[in-house]
């Protein structure tokens, strides 16, 4: 039996996971992967304390911290959370079963989709939503990169160092990302900006080929042949698994209080998952940290 399970091993899962562990709670992170978001972005520039840093860099120090204070990691895929008779919680996953008296679930944001025909037969055949995990295998090539946040930026700076030419594609006048990222990816020589565009075809039959674009301004469509297409449009909250549990908004997003306190007792929420307007590292980790604590005071008072 653990004092905490935490669905997620991203920044906001790991925090959590460091917090409880020093209020000497026994704690098990399981998640599908290590890392969360932040391992798809190559460069963080406003983490406090940390000047600059690689994504991937960031998510192994929290890793190696967390488990430095003795926290279970386990790399699984949570298929079911029930609450039992007692109050505790039975969380069953792809290769076990595990208990615990309190959850808190951190387990992100999933890839937003374009919802095209084709889009799902392609993912790995071209398409793809991680510029950092799968930009290599474009060396040299034509890329699209749809989206108008920092994420699609990011992903354009990004393959402007490896393709030989970058398509950026946004539906908008007016990227919605931070300027600073913005005005980089317009001093870049190989990056073709696309505005007040979307995609209304994929084509190819065993791979990716061709994208058919709409200029939403004169109506007028055009093929573009490009060998890659990352897909920025941003996240989902992944909450199926406990929509039966918890309280959610209208977008899916789990409601917390400003305790990290969910609708079910004993489970806490932090993170992107929640209804937070921002989604940001450092909020995150606030967040996780409140999550934490605030389930170390809910067994402190069952006690």
């Amino acid at each position: 039996m653990f004092d905490t399970i935490i669905i997620g091993a991203g920044p906001t899962g790991l925090t959590a996971a460091i917090y409880a562990s020093r209020r000497m709670m026994k704690t098990l992170v399981i998640s599908k992967n290590t890392g969360g978001q932040i391992i798809w972005t190559s460069d963080i520039e406003n983490y406090p304390g940390i000047k600059s840093t690689k994504g991937p860099a960031l998510a192994n120090i929290m890793l190696e911290q967390a488990k430095s204070f003795g926290v279970e990691v386990k790399i699984e895929e949570v298929n079911r959370i029930t609450k039992q008779g007692d109050g505790s919680f039975s969380v069953k996953t792809n290769r076990g079963k595990y208990e615990a008296k309190t959850m808190i679930i951190a387990m992100g944001l999933a890839p937003r989709l374009l919802n095209l025909p084709n889009e799902k037969a392609l993912i790995g055949q071209g398409i793809s939503y991680c510029a950092n995990c799968d930009g290599l295998f474009f060396k040299g090539k034509t890329v699209a990169v749809i989206g108008g946040g920092n994420a699609a930026l990011d992903a354009a700076t990004v393959m402007s160092k490896i393709a030989s030419q970058v398509y950026l594609i946004y539906r908008n006048s007016k990227f919605k990302g931070f300027e600073i990222m913005a005005n980089r990816v317009k001093e870049k020589k190989n990056i073709e900006i696309l505005m007040n565009s979307e995609i209304t075809e994929i084509l190819g039959k065993d791979k990716l080929e061709k994208l058919t674009i709409l200029n939403k301004i004169d109506q007028t469509s055009k093929e573009l042949k490009v060998d890659g297409l990352f897909v920025e449009i941003g996240h989902e909250p992944e909450t199926e698994l406990v929509a039966d549990l918890v309280e959610r908004d209208s977008k899916g997003q789990v409601v917390v209080d400003l305790s990290g306190k969910t609708s079910l007792d004993g489970i806490f929420a932090a993170g992107d998952v929640t209804q937070s307007e921002f989604k940001q590292i450092v909020i995150g980790c606030g967040q996780g940290a409140v999550a934490a604590l605030s389930a170390y005071k809910y067994l402190q008072n069952k006690k």
